[in-house]
């Protein structure tokens, strides 16, 4: 099994304000957390729904999570974040994955 994070974050965003919540989540990217040490990718994604947002990270290790989680302007973006959405977050490790043509299956 890979030992990279995957950290999955599904958002609702309070009515109308979906696009603010997905600008505000790939800003925090761009400035924070792809800046954090253990970082490997983000994405943002828009549901059609009008008020969904994803966010998937993958991480190098769950203490790296943790250590982004105790950093003090963590608690002002997430702050921010929850005036805009309520959310429910999983995280886990891939069993498969296919990018390309290319099929990657881990040990589950």
């Amino acid at each position: 099994m890979s030992t990279a994070v995957t950290l999955i974050n599904v958002f609702t965003a309070k009515p109308g304000r979906q696009q603010d919540l997905a600008k505000a989540l790939a800003e925090g990217t761009r400035s924070f957390f792809s800046k954090q040490p253990g970082s490997l990718s983000s994405s943002v994604v828009v549901g059609d729904d009008g008020s969904k947002v994803v966010n998937i990270s993958r991480w190098r290790s769950a203490e790296d999570i943790a250590a982004f989680r105790s950093d003090p302007r963590f608690a002002g973006y997430i702050r921010t974040i929850m005036e805009i959405a309520t959310t429910e977050s999983v995280t886990g490790h891939t069993a498969y994955s296919h990018t390309g043509g290319i099929e990657d299956q881990e040990a589950a």
